[in-house]
């Protein structure tokens, strides 16, 4: 069966970033089109990102993007397709035929076959938009993950590397659960795993206190002190 379907680039651009590379697991080097859901979903087991794309609903069966296909797809997008430019968010036609999956280019089609193997079941991983389910609580995340996730969201939104600072995200922590990261435009989250065995929760509140407390006099007692006390606040939050 032959069928075809479309991306807005800067999706895909987006989603590129939060695939996993050389991983053991190997479907998920890639990016995946959820067919019967229309979403685009990238993931390295840490993070996932998942995107609405309506033209990726259809009837034929979902498909894994390999990394090297798409990257190399990506490359040919430059000149007035390159991210901030006019053409930076234009829709890209994927055809899949069989065993045979083609992107369309400004020069041509990059062509390839699609990941074999069964993606994750994403869903399962994203919190229900419900009251109460999305409390906020302290988390400890990866800084660079939380880092990637801003980058996604203004590759996404087509916004230019210049200007990407000025994008505004929002980070829902959710303590040991799975933290939420979104902008104002709801087609578009990633979720991220926090670093459940460095949580603290009282650490927000012992920086703001160091931050406003006057530093005592230094000298080697002052130092072993303060020590002692750090090793005994993460004995005790362990």
């Amino acid at each position: 069966m032959q069928y075809t379907l479309t991306v807005s680039l800067s999706t895909l651009r987006a989603a590129r970033t939060h695939s996993a590379d050389k991983d053991v697991r190997y479907y998920l080097c890639g990016v995946y089109l959820d067919t019967k859901a229309g979403k685009v979903v990238a993931t390295d087991g840490h993070r996932m990102l998942v995107a609405h794309a309506r033209g990726v609903r259809s009837a034929g069966a979902p498909v894994i993007i390999p990394n090297d296909l798409l990257d190399a797809a990506l490359k040919q997008f430059g000149g007035e397709y390159a991210r901030g430019k006019s053409l930076g968010a234009c829709d890209v036609s994927i055809t899949i035929d069989g065993a045979q999956l083609s992107i369309a280019t400004p020069t041509g089609h990059v062509t390839g076959r699609p990941l074999d193997g069964q993606f994750p079941d994403w869903r399962r991983v994203v919190p229900q938009g419900e009251p109460g389910v999305l409390d906020g609580a302290p988390a400890a995340l990866n800084s660079d993950y939380v880092t990637d996730a801003c980058a996604a969201f203004s590759i996404a939104r087509n916004i230019s590397k210049a200007k990407a600072g000025h994008h505004a995200v929002r980070v829902l922590q959710r303590g040991e659960h799975p933290s939420i990261v979104c902008d104002t435009d709801p087609d578009m989250v990633v979720i991220i795993m926090p670093l459940r065995d460095r949580m603290v929760a009282e650490a927000p509140v012992a920086a703001c206190r160091m931050a406003h407390d006057d530093a005592l006099p230094y000298n080697d007692d002052t130092a072993e002190r303060v020590a002692l006390e750090a090793a005994a606040a993460v004995s005790s939050a362990a």
